[in-house]
């Protein structure tokens, strides 16, 4: 078997030495996390004699390997009971190592199972880093005894430095932040907002001090939204008080309004019937031409009502005027029994007939209606010339829309590849009158 001395510089020796340094660093931290954790002596002795076991393995290996560089003069200053011990067989120390090694699995797997089982220092430290907040603790003279990841990032991005002097530390949120009923405010650089509490605490006789810093970002944005959005109601309340100031001027001017289109339509209405006159003579009954034109000539005059506003049915009415200026309806399926929708239809009809003869210079509209319970929908086209392009929502359109929408209905206008207008008309209180064709 080979002396230890013998296998100095090959392989199997740095492998020897390289193994003994790293045991030698194991029981080190076995050793350092025990006395970390306050173990008792039975595991603390155990733990020490195994390092100390270690150490002499690593020792004599050191000590064997400086006795290979020194000259033979100077090999006297090794002492006789070290020549023994490099005259060893390495095999020896190989076992010792083995030993140590083995003997050190058993303080791990104990180490681990006593962190994992009591509240040890390391514990509390880390329970600590993974508070949503940031705590410290120190001594009235601001050193710090203990401090969390958030405190320090906080502390960071204020002072470019980790927490380091509380008492600094809190001077400089007592000049940076605003009070908040007895707290601190401070608004960071990353615009971050924080809630900052200071509180002095006594335990065993010592004073501490505690610093709690509270992450409040997100609250105050909403806040700020609700400041904005009670600026914004305030501003709409002033200008309601405005408006409700000009009610009446605006009521009157939308009876205006109201009064301008139905004068438009009924005047559209007898021009047309004037034009038809003229160019059919024949098939125009000249006597409903005069009355008709007389009565509107006497309410432009101001001698008389709006034609129309007599107490007849406006769908009649509507019909009866459409064949007046040479168009004729095709109406399919039932007829509103809702007074409103009756009317929104006859002003649907006027328009369509006006229409059909000034821009799609035809002579017949179509009118497919149905009854779905609450709503009446109709569609209407209308033979002649297609349309051009699309089809602009002004005059008559525009105020048909307005009508139909202000009663809780809904118009569609198409253009393509035809005119088709279609409603859906409220008929809360509808009836069906039946199929008719006129």
């Amino acid at each position: 078997m080979k002396r230890l001395d013998a296998i100095m510089g090959s392989a199997l020796w740095y492998a020897l030495c390289f193994a003994s340094v790293f045991l030698v660093i194991g029981q080190l931290t076995v050793l350092i996390w025990a006395i970390r954790d306050g173990r008792d002596r039975r595991v603390l002795l155990p733990a020490a004699l195994n390092l100390l076991l270690g150490f002499g393995v690593f020792a004599v290996l050191m000590d064997c390997a400086y006795s290979g560089f020194v000259s033979e003069a100077d090999a006297a200053l090794f002492w006789p009971f070290e020549r023994a011990l490099f005259a060893r067989p390495w095999l020896l120390y190989a076992a010792l190592g083995a030993l140590s090694a083995v003997l050190l699995i058993p303080f791990i797997r104990d180490n681990h199972r006593y962190r994992a089982t009591h509240l040890t220092p390391e514990a509390i430290r880390l329970a600590v880093d993974m508070l949503p907040e940031g705590i410290a603790f120190s001594s009235p003279d601001g050193k710090v005894l203990l401090s969390n990841l958030r405190i320090n990032a906080l502390c960071r991005s204020l002072t470019g430095s980790a927490l380091s002097d509380a008492a600094r530390f809190g001077r400089l949120i007592h000049e940076r932040g605003e009070e908040q009923d007895g707290k601190r405010l401070i608004r960071t650089p990353r615009g971050e907002t924080w809630l900052v509490t200071e509180k002095r605490l006594a335990s065993n006789g010592e004073c501490f001090d505690q610093l709690t810093a509270v992450n409040v970002t997100e609250r105050y944005r909403i806040i700020d939204e609700l400041r904005e959005k009670n600026d914004h109601l305030q501003d709409i309340q002033r200008r309601m008080k405005a408006v409700s100031a000009l009610s009446g001027d605006m009521f009157v001017a939308r009876e205006e309004a109201a009064a301008r289109v139905a004068l438009h339509n009924q005047l559209g209405q007898v021009l047309l019937m004037g034009r038809h006159y003229l160019d059919h003579p024949d098939s125009t009954d000249p006597e409903m031409v005069y009355l008709t034109t007389r009565q509107m000539t006497a309410f432009l005059l101001g001698e008389a009502a709006a034609p129309g506003q007599e107490k007849e049915d406006p769908l009649q009415c509507a019909l009866t005027m459409a064949g007046v200026i040479g168009v004729t309806v095709d109406y399919r399926g039932p007829k509103p029994g809702n007074a409103s929708a009756r009317s929104l239809l006859a002003l649907a009809i006027r328009e369509c007939a006006a229409n059909t003869v000034k821009h799609a210079r035809g002579n017949r509209i179509y009118l497919d209606a149905a009854d779905a319970g609450t709503l009446f929908r109709v569609s209407v086209f209308n033979n002649g010339e297609p349309p051009e392009g699309p089809v602009a929502e002004s005059g008559g359109l525009l105020a048909l829309r307005r009508r139909v929408e202000a009663a809780g209905g809904s118009m569609c206008v198409q253009s393509h590849p035809v005119f088709s207008l279609t409603l859906e008309i409220p008929n809360k209180d509808s009836s069906c009158a039946g199929c008719a064709t006129i």
